[in-house]
């Protein structure tokens, strides 16, 4: 994957130290941050097994490039990830992988090089897709994981200096995680087929032993929980306090998390002093008819009040909308655009829905027959990134969905917030990602300015050249009376 908001994959550093404990060696090679080509580095490392991450963003042709240059190196190629999950069958029944994972990593790929140093015997190992005599088989994904098992991320394996970046509150902020899976079931996210519904939490003495030694060696200064679903104890939050006033340290930390998850503002206030500063929440929708339908039930009056509390403790937020569901109506738009104007927060995070395989939401439209399968994996090698509307399934024009999240991307830059907890955050994140464009020479700088200049562009033009569709769901000018 080219590009700058997800610069390094946390499960490709859990696995990666958890198999260097199991005495193999390993070398990790991010391609968000290390732009070396793909036959230069097998051929200076020569491995045996490729464990190749493919995170649900534009990164399906490149995967396909890098697992071929792997097979011309005799490696035996193994998917993961979500998207890897989602398309087991067409990434194993096209050849481009000798294995899929289909769930979390660790212990299946312990399994399974065991295995494949032995009996063979892959249907004893759960959660992978494989072919056998013309045949794809998959077998039931367990993720029996003890978290307590899995080691500290060691993360001198990659060069974390360049794989910092800024974010509200912090200038070397990196991607670290306290838990896996979400005890929710809502019916359009990848939680329900990868994690199987289930929430499991790690150690909080190893994340803060991970922080700290960062902090101490490298400099972070802010540590971005990329949990499913963050749920912190009374303890864990005093844990976090106690530790980082005994240590010294300075770092701040955010996560995601849903808005009915913390309804104590003395709560919030905890949080506040053991550092956090920001917390990105899962809204997806105004229409209470489309949460029943995603199963994702939240009271309007206990998102607002949340937000609120969030703003007088000094918390940064997030909305994150989805628009596009399925059958979505345009009245069912308006409703969420109609909400979304009526939170406090911090910056709005809309996005096109898109399909995940084997989720609830996404079965319905294979069994529909709205959706193939195979025509999905192929489209998906071809795709820009996921805020890009790819293919359509609601009742709403294509235009309308883009008017409406080009309008909340540029309010987010423009609005001005009473109380903002944060001020120019944006724009000093929009700046970052230019800075970081250069990376990787010019070809790369190119790629990377043209398709910035697009979606601004796009953003532009969609957001102030169609006033009727703007009437149409009540997007005004928030900064202006109306």
């Amino acid at each position: 994957m080219r590009g700058t908001t997800y610069p390094v994959c946390r499960n490709i550093m859990v696995t990666a130290s958890y198999m260097k404990s199991l005495g193999h060696e390993i070398m990790v090679h991010d391609r968000c941050v290390d732009f070396r080509k793909a036959e230069k580095i097998f051929s200076s490392f020569r491995p045996q097994l490729l464990m190749l991450y493919a995170p649900p963003t534009a990164s399906v042709k490149d995967a396909i490039e890098v697992s071929t240059v792997a097979r011309k190196h005799g490696c035996t190629v193994v998917w993961a990830e979500v998207v890897a999950a989602a398309f087991s069958k067409q990434i194993v029944g096209g050849g481009y992988a000798d294995f899929v994972l289909t769930g979390e990593t660790e212990i299946k790929l312990k399994k399974l090089i065991y295995e494949l140093e032995n009996n063979k015997d892959f249907l004893s190992v759960s959660g992978i897709t494989y072919k056998a005599e013309d045949k794809i088989i998959t077998t039931p994904n367990v993720n029996d994981t003890n978290l307590e098992d899995i080691p500290e991320i060691d993360w001198d394996l990659i060069d974390v200096r360049k794989c910092f970046r800024k974010f509200p509150h912090c200038k070397n902020m990196l991607y670290i995680y306290t838990s896996r899976g979400c005890p929710f079931k809502c019916t359009f996210c990848y939680n329900t087929m990868f994690y199987n519904s289930c929430h499991r939490k790690r150690p909080i003495r190893h994340v803060l032993n991970e922080i700290k030694y960062l902090e101490e060696n490298y400099g972070l200064d802010g540590a971005n929980f990329s949990d499913e679903f963050l749920l912190l104890t009374d303890e864990e939050i005093e844990e976090i306090t106690t530790f980082r006033n005994e240590n010294n340290l300075k770092f701040f930390w955010g996560a995601e998390t849903r808005a009915d998850a913390y309804k104590d503002i003395e709560k919030l206030r905890r949080m506040y002093d053991s550092g956090c500063r920001w917390l990105m929440l899962g809204l997806e929708t105004g229409s209470e008819e489309t949460r029943r339908k995603i199963q994702k039930p939240m009271n309007k009056d206990i998102i607002r009040n949340f937000v609120d509390m969030c703003t007088q403790v000094g918390i940064t937020t997030f909305g994150s909308f989805i628009i596009g569901f399925p059958d979505e109506t345009p009245e069912q738009l308006k409703e969420t655009a109609e909400f979304a104007l009526s939170l406090n927060v911090d910056a709005f995070l809309f996005n096109y829905y898109v399909v995940i395989l084997k989720t609830p939401m996404g079965n319905e439209l294979v069994e529909s027959n709205r959706l193939d399968p195979d025509k999905a994996f192929l489209e998906s090698r071809a795709s820009s990134q996921i805020q890009s509307l790819s293919k359509n399934y609601s009742s709403i024009s294509d235009r309308e969905l883009r008017v409406v999240k080009s309008y909340f991307d540029w309010l987010t830059f423009t609005r001005k917030k009473k109380e903002a907890s944060s001020k120019n955050m944006f724009v000093e994140k929009a700046v970052d990602v230019l800075v970081h464009f250069a990376e990787g020479g010019i070809k790369n700088a190119v790629s990377n300015i043209y398709s910035a200049g697009k979606t601004f562009v796009t953003v532009v033009y969609y957001s102030t050249m169609f006033p009727k569709i703007k009437k149409k769901y009540g997007l005004y000018n928030v900064n202006k009376k109306k």
